[in-house]
Order: structure tokens, then C-alpha cells, then sequence
């Protein structure tokens, strides 16, 4: 993940990011709420309606568990990690949810050395290095994911970050996401990778 907080003058000025996200896998984690929603209410309604739509038995406190979750991750997510954008990846309610970050930066330095940095290509705090390749998209054109690990005291943390360049809208953009559950993110990464091959850029303002 990038070091860097996402200040006005970091963000870019001349590209947005669209995301569509298969509603059976992926919760939108809005910045903002409409009025008459806060934290609290969406937390609760995604909740609700992913147990209802699992088909499985679940009780009162199984969606407040789950609702609990997602608030930290908002509350957290947009608090501390530079970040514009959060999907959540869910596919069973039973197990913890994913957060996936998106970084919508000004595009910065030659592409190949910007890319590595947004990914973690080069990150020497990983325990091995990082396994780097090229993710081709048809709306980002090619871009870099990296995964890798660090160890924390309560073990094993699993990072992977992807970088791409939107050159006609000078925008460099930066997805990523981090766990402890090695077999969560087994079972997550082929969804991240479709997720973000379906992320598009354009102008600021142009869908509203």
C-alpha cells in the first residue's frame, strides 16, 4: 500500500474510477451517505441482505457480527489508508469481509518505476520477494500485480497491490488489499483479478 495519505494534491484532477463489482461478491463502501443514512444504517442493511441472499440459517447476531465488520472497515479504511474508493469482496458471510482499496492519483515519474512503487513491487519489508507479473485489461490497458508478505506479531500478512496508468487521463491507479487468512486470499484473488480488469476511468463529473 501506498505511504502516502490521499491529500487533494495527490489526487488526480483529470480521472475518476468506475467499478462493477458482481453484487453476490462485492458491497460498494461509499465515502459518504445520502441524507437520512449514515455508517450505522448501510452497515446494518448490507448485512441483512448478504445472509438473506446466502440462502443459509443465520441469526440476529450473525448480521450484527457482519454489520460490526463492515463498519470498522469503513470507519478504518477511509480513516487510514490512502485510499478514494473501498469495495469489500463477501462471498460467504460466514467469513470475515475483504477490503479492496482503489488510490486515484495524478499521474506522477516515468510509468514503469510509478507502477512498481503503487504496487509493492519493490517492497524490501516483504519476508521474500514480491511475486511481480503483468495483469492485461482491456479498459486499463497492462498493468503490474504484486503479492507479497510480511510478518507482524500475530503472524503472516498477506498483501497484494496492482498499479496501472490511464495515460490520456493522466491518472495513475492503485488497488490493494491485505489479510492474515493465506486461504481467504487463495480464494479471493481470481475475483480480485476479474474485478479489476472491469475498472474503468473517466472524466471526473461525467456520470453524475
Amino acid at each position: 500500500m501506498s505511504e502516502a495519505g490521499a491529500t487533494a494534491s495527490q489526487t488526480s484532477e483529470k480521472g475518476w474510477v468506475q467499478a462493477h463489482g458482481d453484487r453476490h461478491c462485492w458491497i460498494p463502501c461509499p465515502a459518504g451517505f445520502p441524507d437520512g443514512h449514515d455508517r450505522d444504517s448501510w452497515a446494518a442493511m448490507m448485512a441483512g441482505a448478504w445472509w438473506e441472499q446466502s440462502g443459509l440459517t443465520y441469526t440476529a447476531t450473525a448480521v450484527e457480527q457482519l454489520a460490526a465488520m463492515l463498519r470498522r472497515i469503513h470507519e478504518q479504511g477511509y480513516a487510514k489508508v490512502p485510499c478514494h474508493q473501498i469495495w469489500i469482496y463477501l462471498r460467504d458471510p460466514a467469513v470475515p469481509p475483504l477490503p479492496v482499496h482503489i488510490g486515484i492519483w495524478k499521474m506522477q515519474g516515468e510509468r514503469y518505476t510509478r507502477l512498481r512503487s503503487l504496487s509493492g513491487a519493490d517492497d524490501t519489508a516483504s519476508t521474500r520477494p514480491p511475486e511481480v507479473t503483468e495483469l492485461m485489461t482491456d479498459n486499463l490497458g497492462t498493468g503490474i500485480r504484486a503479492m507479497r508478505y510480511r510478518m507482524r506479531e500475530s503472524g503472516a500478512l498477506a498483501m497484494v497491490g496492482y498499479a496501472f496508468r490511464s495515460q490520456g487521463f493522466e491518472t495513475d491507479v492503485q488497488i490493494s488489499t491485505a489479510t492474515r487468512d493465506l486461504r481467504q486470499l487463495g480464494t479471493a484473488i481470481s475475483h480480485i483479478d476479474g474485478f479489476v480488469r472491469g475498472i474503468t476511468v473517466y472524466p471526473p463529473g461525467a456520470l453524475a
